[in-house]
């Protein structure tokens, strides 16, 4: 392509066809936002279903927040403590628990609920819990979880309760020797030798993905104003 016909493609078409792809661009964000808005909707609404709760070992797939009863016991022994965790502006623990399950004997994590931090030195809380049979009621969760986590997830420290900070089922599973399996259990508000449990379902609720989805539609819509623009005004300086 001869240079005089190339810095006319670039001057000409470059522009808009960037401008295109912006608004492709554009569109595409704002679509996820509104998917991810929808997803938080469901959410909210599982979590405001007042539905009886089933046995967990009844249901073939648990969805997040659905209400369970879960028949076994505790493993006290081997608790782990999530640190850095904020309730009302005050930093705590959320308490979770090894919890051996009926009929099937799978172990599985109970999130029992907030405990403030201890003010006095390094101490940890009293997290004491029986291990007689029981049926829990709770709600299918997941534990705590940040999209990155600042080393690792356990400290090279002996004896229980274990502080840890942000693990995964995996992490918890390799500390305490047990083959942990999902969902985590979020202990009903009603049910005892629970903390302060006032489970919410997402941080941050729909309207953020909204008003995302408005600003990328916004800048779509500006991109594709200033191309009309600029189309306009071409048409006109040819027919001068």
């Amino acid at each position: 392509m001869p240079e005089a016909d190339f810095k006319q493609f670039v001057t000409t078409w470059l522009p808009p066809l960037a401008g295109v792809g912006l608004i492709a661009m554009f569109i595409s964000l704002a679509s996820w936002q509104l998917d991810r808005a929808a997803q938080k909707e469901a959410l909210v609404a599982l979590f405001s279903d007042s539905a009886a709760p089933q046995r967990l070992s009844e249901i073939a797939i648990p969805q997040l927040f659905q209400p369970v009863l879960v028949s076994g016991e505790y493993l006290p022994e081997r608790q782990v403590l999530i640190d850095n965790i904020i309730n009302n502006g005050r930093v705590g623990y959320n308490v979770i628990t090894p919890f051996k399950s009926e009929p099937a004997g799978e172990v599985l994590l109970v999130n029992r609920g907030w405990l403030a931090k201890e003010t006095a030195g390094d101490s940890l809380p009293p997290i004491a819990v029986d291990t007689g049979r029981r049926t829990i009621a709770a709600r299918v969760g997941r534990l705590p979880r940040v999209a990155v986590r600042p080393g690792a997830a356990f400290a090279e420290t002996e004896g229980w309760p274990r502080v840890a900070v942000y693990p995964r089922l995996e992490d918890v599973a390799s500390v305490t020797g047990f083959a942990i399996q999902p969902p985590v259990l979020l202990l009903s508000a009603a049910a005892d030798d629970g903390f302060v449990r006032d489970w919410q379902p997402a941080q941050q609720g729909p309207m953020k993905h909204y008003g995302y989805a408005f600003q990328w539609s916004a800048l779509a819509l500006t991109v594709l104003v200033v191309l009309l623009w600029q189309l306009g005004k071409r048409v006109r300086n040819e027919h001068r």
